[in-house]
C-alpha cells in the first residue's frame, strides 16, 4: 500500500519521503527514503517539520498467533508507534498545526473480523485513540478504513493496492475525513454508526487535551 500510495500521490503533484524500517535500494517514483527504527520515532522530530502530510501505512499481522511476544508486537507497532508518529508530528509542527494533515491506515478491523485476533484488537486500539486525539482539533486526522487488499500482511486481499491508492485520493480530494474502501458493504453502515457512538461518549467522558 505504501508503494502504490507513492506512486498515485506523485501522479497528483505530491513530493514524497518514503519512511521505512527496513533497507529500502529503491522504491518507484524515485522519493527520498527515511529509514527508522522502531521505538525511535523522535530521532526524525525535526524532520516532520518539513511535512505537510504525514501518512501512517505501517503494521505487522502475526495472523493466528496469540503468545505473550506477538501481542507485545502487535500493540507496538500497530498502536503504539503509530500513536507516538501522530504525537511527534503534532509537536514538531505547533506553530503551524492547523496547515498539516495526519492520514492514519487503521483497517476496516475496526468493525470487522479479518481473522487474525491480535491484528483486529491493535487495529481497533488505534482506531479509537484516533478518534480520542481528533476531538482536541489539532489538526485534520483522517482515517483510512480499508477492506482487504492483496499485500505482505494480508494474502487473502482480493482488491488491488492500485485501485485502493486511487480510491483513497480521491476521496482525500473531495474531503472525506473516514475514507472507506472496501468490498463489504456492512462496513459502509457499521463503521459511522460506531464512530459516533465511541465519539460521543469519549467527547462526554473525557477532558480536552491542555
Amino acid at each position: 500500500m505504501g508503494r502504490a500510495l507513492i506512486t498515485e500521490l506523485t501522479k497528483r503533484g505530491a513530493n514524497m519521503i518514503a519512511l521505512s524500517t527496513s533497507t529500502v535500494q529503491s522504491l518507484p517514483d524515485s522519493p527520498e527514503i527515511v529509514t527508522w527504527q522502531l521505538g525511535k520515532e523522535a530521532e526524525l522530530r525535526d524532520r516532520l517539520q518539513h511535512i505537510d502530510i504525514l501518512i501512517l501505512n505501517h503494521g505487522v499481522n502475526v495472523l493466528g498467533a496469540r503468545d505473550s511476544q506477538s501481542i507485545y508486537k502487535s500493540y507496538e507497532v500497530n498502536t503504539f508507534s503509530v500513536f507516538r508518529w501522530i504525537d511527534l508530528f503534532i509537536e514538531a509542527n505547533s506553530a503551524q498545526i492547523a496547515n498539516k494533515e495526519i492520514w492514519v491506515n487503521t483497517s476496516e478491523a475496526e468493525v470487522n473480523i479479518a481473522l487474525s485476533p491480535l491484528y483486529e484488537l491493535s487495529k481497533r486500539a488505534i482506531g479509537d485513540l484516533v478518534t480520542l486525539r481528533r476531538l482536541d482539533g489539532f489538526c485534520p486526522i483522517r482515517k483510512l478504513i480499508l477492506g482487504p487488499f492483496k499485500s505482505d500482511l494480508n494474502p487473502y486481499g482480493v482488491m488491488s493496492p492500485t485501485f485502493v491508492a486511487w480510491a483513497i485520493a480521491v476521496l482525500a480530494q473531495i474531503g472525506c475525513y473516514d475514507i472507506i474502501v472496501t468490498i463489504n458493504p456492512i462496513t459502509f453502515v457499521a463503521y459511522p454508526f460506531k464512530e459516533f457512538w465511541r465519539s460521543l461518549y469519549f467527547r462526554v467522558f473525557s477532558r480536552p487535551s491542555t
